[in-house]
């Protein structure tokens, strides 16, 4: 995967995660209160797949096959801490009115996530097909 195919379909995630966010926060309107805590989490997630998307093309490179598995197995973990930074920070930073910031953020993070996948499905594939 090239890098321009990878930031064209980060900027396609990203318009679909803010098309689905501004129908929601159109219909709750209350979610409207939330939106510092929106725009964080996606700019979060959208340096996440920038530096992930880097190292994949590093280690999938890598003889040691191995070196590939334990980057997605430590950006599973460092992405959870991620999530549990921003919304513990949010929650005992800014004391929000509800908990309808749970919504938006599940949309990030499962729309980043499934673009994650694929991006780094076609990444570890170049590997395998550029090998003797």
């Amino acid at each position: 995967m090239s890098p321009k195919r990878f930031f064209a379909g980060l900027a396609i995630t990203s318009i679909a995660q803010i098309s689905i966010i501004l129908i929601m926060i159109w219909w709750v309107p209350s979610l409207g209160s939330h939106l510092g805590f929106i725009i964080v989490t996606m700019t979060a997630m959208i340096l996440f797949c920038v530096m992930l998307f880097g190292a994949a093309k590093i280690y999938a490179r890598s003889s040691f096959t191995r070196l590939y598995i334990q980057l997605i197995m430590l950006a599973v973990f460092l992405k959870m801490l991620l999530c549990l930074a921003l919304i513990i920070g949010y929650k005992q930073g800014f004391d929000p009115p509800d908990r309808g910031f749970i919504w938006p953020f599940l949309v990030i993070y499962l729309m980043s996530t499934i673009y994650e996948v694929i991006f780094l499905e076609k990444v570890g594939r170049e590997k395998q097909t550029s090998s003797p």
